[in-house]
């Protein structure tokens, strides 16, 4: 057998080969000697027709079978022969076979690239240091003050800023479909309501209608609203005020488990710098990626790159049925998606490949145990049982994908470790 292969870039890759005459007929005799065993043909019993009448009468289906089957085993046998690892389909260029004649095709695929790794240990870069003020502290105070705010009904309240409405809307746009929602609750004051309409909720009490219209600018996110006129009827049913709670002892003591204002500062205080040190190891390991991309500049098989890509499109579109958005009516301009998502998936791609390299080169392998740990906290995480887990994994093709991300992050677990890292001053 003959095989020339010829590089059309470091990952794509042309194979022609060519098969002698004596094994190809060797080939169609096998596949002759089996279409006459099963054949039925009038006047014959069952694999005793003669060999020339099966020839003729299935020579289509046989040189097909026989094409198949050279095709198959001649791709396979140079493959391995020249020690190449496609990872795509080949596609057929060419196919020469006729009867007596070598049997000669070429193909075109995609092989990973060659990785010569150099610099991944001992990459220097810094960190921010941890800093928590008491800044901080107070925001995430103000932020369980919200949490537990009360809403609370007040007969014969005036609506004021801050206030909720719950209330029925009707709104005819000019030259648009009407609309009517029941029971609205409008926050008087919020960003997301024009400042006309805040002005003319100001002031109304439970039991109260008002009818005035509204000018929305061009620039307005509804496109539906935008530039219009839209005619408003609001008929109120309640007015409800913010009961705010103080920030102090009590406060703290309402949340369970804590003595007093202090213990609740320092616990908040313990909270954000465990969350920051989360942060700060995050851009570390982003910093030390970016680096070994920046080292290791790949030409990446186009393959693996639209296959990032439209796995970061189902999941978009999966985000936005379960937001309960209709794909087919959502003003989406699915190109200009895919093209934004183009440059991440080829980051995506080109970072899995080094670290696939680095798992090579460090010899990393995930023990049961390792993937035991990450289905247990997965299934916590998704409020799932871990057996559930792995029966759903084990229908989508087993654990080699889990395998596989934890290989990853046990070379960057190594990276980082080996680095050599300091603090911004």
């Amino acid at each position: 057998m003959k095989i020339e292969l010829s590089d059309v870039s470091a990952v794509k890759k042309i194979m022609t080969v060519e098969v002698p005459p004596e094994v190809v007929e060797k080939e169609r005799e096998s596949v002759v000697r089996g279409y006459a065993a099963k054949a039925r043909i009038r006047g014959f019993r069952p694999g005793k027709a003669p060999l020339s009448m099966i020839r003729t009468r299935f020579a289509k289906e046989l040189r097909e079978d026989v094409r198949e089957r050279v095709l198959t085993r001649a791709y396979a046998e140079a493959a391995k022969e020249r020690g190449i690892h496609p990872i795509t389909d080949p596609v057929l260029d060419e196919i020469h076979d006729e009867e007596g004649q070598p049997f000669r095709f070429k193909t075109t695929f995609e092989v990973l690239p060659k990785i010569e790794l150099k610099n991944y240990k001992e990459i220097e870069v810094r960190e921010r240091r941890v800093a928590v003020g008491d800044d901080d502290v107070r925001k995430m105070l103000e932020e369980l003050q919200q949490s537990r705010t009360l809403l609370v009904v007040e007969e014969g309240r005036k609506a004021a800023s801050s206030d909720v409405l719950v209330a029925d809307i009707e709104g005819t746009p000019e030259d648009g479909e009407p609309f009517r929602r029941e029971r609205l609750m409008i926050e008087l004051g919020a960003t997301d309501n024009l400042p006309a309409f805040n002005e003319q909720l100001e002031g109304l009490a439970a039991g109260e209608e008002k009818v005035f219209s509204v000018d929305y600018p061009q620039a307005y996110a509804a496109k539906e609203l935008a530039g219009k006129t839209v005619a408003y009827k609001i008929t109120v049913h309640e007015v409800k005020r913010r009961e705010v709670p103080e920030i102090d002892d009590e406060f703290a003591k309402d949340l369970g488990e804590f003595d007093n204002l202090d213990a609740l500062k320092t616990r908040i205080r313990e909270d954000l710098e465990v969350r920051q040190r989360r942060e700060i190891d995050a851009e570390v390991r982003q910093s030390l990626l970016q680096k070994l991309l920046t080292d290791h500049p790949l030409v990446l098989p186009e393959a693996l790159v639209e296959q990032e890509i439209r796995q970061r499109l189902e999941e978009l579109a999966r985000n936005l049925v379960m937001q309960g958005i209709d794909l087919e009516k959502a003003d989406l301009d699915w190109k200009d998606v895919r093209e934004k998502q183009e440059g991440p998936a080829r980051k995506s791609v080109h970072a899995r490949l080094l670290l696939d390299a680095v798992a090579r080169a460090e010899d990393l392998k995930v023990s049961d145990e390792d993937l035991d740990a990450r289905i247990e906290h997965d299934a916590l995480q998704l409020g799932q049982k871990p057996a559930e887990l792995r029966r759903r994994m084990e229908r989508s093709g087993g654990p080699e994908t889990l395998i596989n991300q934890l290989l990853r992050e046990k070379s960057l677990d190594l990276i980082k470790s080996s680095a050599n890292i300091s603090i911004e001053e």
